[in-house]
């Protein structure tokens, strides 16, 4: 989530829960704003596949833990910048996307490129409620990818205890949940914090967005092995050079950080075994 005042030409604005939600297109970006303030999504018009919101990139570290998810899913849709990227470059992957705004799949086909593919399935439901409904009968998700914020920040409902014990079960043995977080919402980011703390094990990873974003991604996997895949995720990134610049996993594996210090002095020394293109990794 970013800022930026600058909002003309408007394409498209509609109300929703008594809040704005507005399209805009910028010079050689369109944007997605809620409340003429909080970016959800833009776009590049001549790449409409690249990932041109920070966050987003940071958010494909999930890719260190499991490189080849099949089944994945998401929280929160906006532009469907994610949702993109995964249907171009994962053809052999399936994606259900859930976001409680009912405009916003035809928000994002229409004036973001989301394709119509049936390998994405999207729901219009409350995202916390959503994975309550799926407890005792769960499908297993490779990657769960949450950015679920609203027109006042990280959504209450969504980031919250219950969802975090909920999503567990929703993960397959190799899965990944990576959550968008903001770091200027003090009082949530550390409730939140403390949520997962208490639903995951040590396999938890903090991967900050350079400033001047606030934007932080947290990874949650089932298990830890990232090293063995640093090499994987190194050539992926090298097919997609042309097409989507800045996808640096090197610099995400240099700047993630464990959650729990018990774990990090075993962090430290994987970082010294794989830093500097070690060969497991």
């Amino acid at each position: 989530m970013t800022t930026d005042p600058d909002l003309s030409p408007i394409l498209f604005q509609t109300a929703w829960q008594g809040r704005t939600t507005m399209v805009v297109d910028e010079g050689e970006y369109r944007s997605l704003y809620f409340d003429n303030q909080m970016t959800q999504s833009r776009m590049l018009l001549a790449h409409p596949l690249w990932l041109v919101l920070p966050y987003t990139r940071h958010m494909l570290g999930c890719l260190l833990f499991n490189p080849h998810p099949r089944h994945i899913f998401m929280i929160g849709l906006g532009g469907g910048s994610l949702a993109k990227f995964f249907l171009h470059y994962f053809p052999e992957c399936r994606i259900d996307v859930v976001d409680s705004n009912p405009e916003m799949a035809s928000i994002a086909r229409q004036f973001f490129s989301l394709p119509i593919e049936n390998r994405l399935t999207l729901h219009c439901a409350d995202g916390e409620a959503f994975v309550a409904a799926m407890a005792g009968r769960p499908p297993l998700y490779d990657l769960i990818l949450v950015d679920a914020f609203d027109h006042e920040g990280m959504a209450r409902s969504v980031y919250a205890s219950p969802f975090f014990m909920n999503i567990h079960p929703l993960l397959s043995e190799h899965g990944v949940l990576a959550l968008n977080l903001n770091r200027a919402e003090t009082s949530n980011y550390s409730h939140i914090l403390a949520g997962i703390t208490a639903c995951f094990p040590d396999s938890v990873f903090r991967l900050p967005v350079p400033y001047p974003s606030r934007n932080e991604i947290i990874f949650c996997c089932r298990e830890d092995k990232i090293g063995p895949h640093l090499a994987t995720v190194r050539q992926q990134a090298a097919a997609w050079v042309d097409h989507q610049p800045e996808v640096d996993f090197d610099d995400f594996m240099r700047r993630m950080v464990p959650l729990k210090q018990t774990v990090w002095n075993q962090w430290m020394d994987r970082l010294q075994r794989y830093r500097g293109g070690g060969t497991g990794g």
